[in-house]
């Protein structure tokens, strides 16, 4: 992870820590451990390269899973938060900014602009994360569990195109009976989603081009 990308999800998490460490004992806060899903793009850009700009809105959680604490699954209808392992910032935030990277970092776009930016778009991305999770059920064989529903849409607002509506879910094996090994196979599995996402992306972008939105 670049030192740009970590000094901002720190900077995001700043305000968030510090609640945390006046709402709670000092002692319990000293023994919480703090994560960050760390999801890079390696190789060359993409060969569709467009003049199109790319906005993106804060990605939705659904609510049994948008906590900063890691979630365990350990059999069909249990699931269990960890309260001394959690995510630094909370997970739509910081999975926004992984899928802003990540695009940014392909080439697809000219522009590939921050949440909230005022910047005009050709396309605008929304997300909504279904599900991220250690499944323990089998414990031979525990995996991580990352599941988005994608939205690209195209075209003035209130007459909007939708381009994609896709899908994705990864599940990567874990290493060890850690939080380290649970996000690490956090980060492999939303590796994956993200490469299968701006593949299909590409087949958008040479499909049909965009109009901007306002």
């Amino acid at each position: 992870m670049t030192r740009v990308r970590l000094h901002r999800l720190l900077c995001l998490a700043l305000l968030a820590f510090a609640f945390t460490l006046c709402g709670c004992a000092q002692s319990a806060t000293a023994e919480r451990k703090y994560y960050v899903l760390d999801v890079t793009r390696e190789g060359p850009p993409a060969k569709v390269h467009t003049d199109a700009t790319l906005r993106l809105r804060r990605f939705n959680v659904d609510e049994a899973f948008a906590t900063r604490q890691l979630v365990y699954r350990l059999d069909e209808f249990r699931y269990e938060p960890d309260y001394y392992h959690q995510l630094l910032i909370l997970p739509g935030v910081m999975i926004t900014e992984e899928t802003r990277d990540w695009l940014s970092d392909s080439g697809l776009f000219d522009r590939v602009t921050a949440v909230g930016s005022r910047v005009e778009s050709t396309y605008l991305l929304e997300g909504n994360v279904i599900d991220l999770y250690a499944d323990f059920r089998d414990k031979a064989v525990p995996v991580a569990v990352v599941a988005i529903r994608f939205f690209l849409v195209t075209g003035p607002e209130g007459n909007e195109t939708v381009a994609l509506a896709q899908t994705y879910t990864a599940e990567s094996p874990i290493s060890a009976r850690t939080a380290e090994a649970v996000v690490e196979a956090l980060s492999k599995s939303l590796s994956g989603i993200l490469t299968r996402l701006e593949a299909d992306v590409e087949k958008v972008l040479t499909r049909k081009p965009g109009k901007s939105l306002p």
